[in-house]
């Protein structure tokens, strides 16, 4: 008997379920009449309440690496709500980054868009709506449009805007996690966004909204009040995804916005264009076994465990204990270490650990002498360390200086340390480049070392996402530049008669690049300025 039977009438067929890959139909028509019974067994996933946790979702059936776990349209999507002060900002039809100064203006609003029959423009679910209520600001600006065509007010004003796509869609939207209780009245963050936001809204564009309603006697919007947009920004703040696709996009998923935080994720998510509302598609990238949380990352894999709490406590208002924020060594990777440097009269070398990482209290321990440093002081040295080494790279370094850099990082921390990462990640890319060494001035020895930093950096990207669902470009990156490192080697030896070990070498350059395809499928190329 052949496996792949119809899941309604049993005979053989070819054809899976789009959705959960695993019952077969022979024909479209069986399918539709086998919905009703299928689509429970079908979701992978399903939301339940947790103690401690809220709304989180757990898979339904094992699930294996690769498996689609949703796919789901956005509730509403939109510019990335940041300050802009200067340079390229999302157009208000497309989020597609423009040059503001030079752009056409959309002809009902005067806001800086990519092009004046830009599909969103006229589209409800998108600029329609909102184009309305912002050409209500009479005035216009020919200077200063960065801080006058206020791109980081857009999404929380097409938030607001669900209310008129119906109370179901309006009332899911509400239901979503805001934190209220710990970003209310005397907080930091609502004075914030008291200031940028719901004054901005209300001055320029609801007052003369509210006028019309007056006016009209008709009710536009039937709630505006500033409650309800410090709740729509703390919505925001707390469960939109950001999208880098030639664009700056914010997006909030019915499902998707659920799945929990975990430093080692289980499930990585891609996304389409705006042409489908920015549809997300969400894999499991490590086998998940029935009841198990689905989980996705809310921060940067490649912090350290105390950078990584302090964001997700200060931006999503929890501590997080997964795992690998629990072990000092961060699975064996030792991402945020310090060298140990003894005392004045006896040196030491150690490696100094959080004894506590889970408090943010904890002395940091040598595993060599009797030192300890307290957590003040080993963030201190932490920032300040970070900041030197954002300076340097954003000035478009050299392998000279990088190599400076990187001596110095060495004495205060461990080889793998994240900021010792993150200079070793440029200086790799360097090693062969222009703005390095052409693969004609680099030496067997820089060769040597470029392929021994490669191999380091890939066996922290393996531990700390092993899954490869969060470091995709940076393990691409590192694949590729190992994988040219060894063919240049291997040319090199190959022209002067010497053959000794290359053909291990050509096996790890093809097993590299093979790795990199597969690390880098779902990527999508960025889209240029307009």
């Amino acid at each position: 008997m052949p496996e792949n039977l119809c899941g309604k009438c049993g005979k053989p067929a070819e054809t899976k379920c789009s959705a959960c890959k695993i019952v077969y139909y022979c024909c479209k028509e069986h399918q539709v009449e086998d919905w009703k019974t299928h689509k429970n067994e079908c979701k992978a996933c399903e939301m339940i309440q947790a103690e401690g946790i809220g709304k989180c979702l757990i898979a339904k059936r094992d699930i294996q690496p690769g498996d689609i776990i949703m796919c789901e349209t956005s509730t509403v999507f939109g510019p990335r709500p940041h300050i802009v002060e200067e340079g390229p900002v999302p157009c208000p039809g497309c989020c597609r980054l423009i040059k503001a100064e030079t752009s056409p203006r959309c002809e009902g609003c005067d806001w800086p868009v990519c092009h004046p029959d830009c599909i969103g423009l006229k589209d409800p679910s998108k600029h329609g709506h909102e184009c309305f209520i912002l050409r209500l600001r009479t005035h216009r600006a020919l200077d200063g449009l960065h801080e006058y065509y206020r791109q980081d007010a857009l999404f929380a004003l097409r938030c607001l805007l669900l209310q008129r796509r119906g109370i179901k869609k309006w009332t899911q939207f509400l239901q979503l996690e805001s934190h209220m209780e710990k970003r209310g009245k005397g907080t930091e963050v609502f004075k914030e966004y008291d200031e940028r936001v719901v004054d901005y809204l209300e001055e320029h564009f609801l007052k003369p909204l509210k006028a019309l309603e007056q006016e009209s006697k008709q009710s536009i919007l039937p709630d505006m009040s500033r409650e309800t947009l410090h709740q729509i920004c703390g919505i925001i703040d707390v469960n939109a995804l950001e999208i880098n696709q030639g664009g700056e996009v914010s997006a909030l998923y019915p499902t998707a916005c659920l799945m929990e935080h975990n430093c080692i994720p289980n499930t990585v998510h891609t996304f389409e264009d705006e042409l489908t509302n920015y549809r997300i598609t969400v894999r499991a990238t490590l086998p998940i076994k029935k009841g198990e949380r689905v989980t996705t990352m809310y921060t940067h894999s490649l912090w350290g465990t105390q950078a990584r709490r302090e964001h997700l406590k200060e931006t999503k208002y929890f501590s997080c204990t997964c795992d690998r924020c629990k072990d000092p060594t961060e699975m064996g990777t030792y991402l945020s270490a310090l060298r140990c440097l003894g005392t004045e009269s006896t040196p030491c070398g150690g490696t100094q650990l959080p004894v506590h990482p889970l408090d943010d209290q904890t002395e940091w321990a040598c595993d060599k002498c009797n030192v300890r440093v307290s957590n003040v002081q080993a963030s201190y040295l932490i920032n300040q360390i970070g900041d030197d080494v954002d300076n340097i790279q954003l000035n478009s370094p050299t392998v000279r200086e990088l190599d400076n850099l990187l001596s110095k990082l060495l004495t205060f921390l461990h080889p793998n340390h994240y900021h010792c990462f993150s200079v070793k990640h440029s200086l790799v890319q360097l090693f062969g480049y222009q703005q390095g060494y052409l693969p004609n001035q680099i030496s067997d020895d820089q060769l040597k070392r470029k392929t021994k930093m490669c191999r380091e950096m890939l066996d922290i990207l393996r531990r700390i996402d092993p899954g490869k669902a969060r470091l995709c470009l940076y393990t691409g990156v590192v694949l590729h530049e190992l994988h040219l490192a060894n063919i240049i080697y291997v040319k090199r030896k190959w022209d002067i008669g010497t053959k000794k070990d290359l053909f291990q070498l050509l096996k790890e350059a093809d097993k590299s690049i093979t790795e990199c395809k597969e690390v880098l499928k779902y990527e999508r190329p960025l889209l240029e300025i307009v």
